[in-house]
């Protein structure tokens, strides 16, 4: 073996080792992208193909986000007013946390004895 095909196999070997690692790279972009925006990760197995990297890639980026409903566990856009699958309202628990907002005292439970 010339020295010269020693270097060429280990610049080749280089290069591989980069593509794989900045694929490998994106593929968890790509899982991370979804994870955040509360997506199924698993679209990423279409980058199995660089092709559907990219495209995967791109639809991620471009989806809005899905909120998971407290009451039944279910994904519904995140600007939705009720869950499309229990009904479960988000503004009425919206404004419930809000401390800003007015909320009338509790009532005390006076106890009044019976007039005899």
């Amino acid at each position: 073996m010339k020295p010269e095909d020693a270097v060429g196999l280990v610049f080749g070997l280089v290069i591989l080792v980069a593509v794989l690692a900045i694929y490998i790279g994106l593929v968890v972009l790509g899982v991370k992208i979804a994870i955040r925006k509360n997506r199924s990760p698993h679209w990423m197995w279409f980058a199995i193909h660089p092709l559907g990297l990219i495209i995967t890639l791109i639809v991620m980026a471009s989806l809005s986000p899905l909120k998971r409903c407290p009451n039944c566990g279910n994904r519904t856009p995140e600007h939705a007013r009720l869950c499309g699958f229990c009904g479960y309202n988000y503004e009425a628990a919206f404004m419930a946390q809000q401390p800003g907002v007015y909320m009338p005292p509790p009532q005390p439970n006076i106890y009044i004895p019976p007039q005899r």
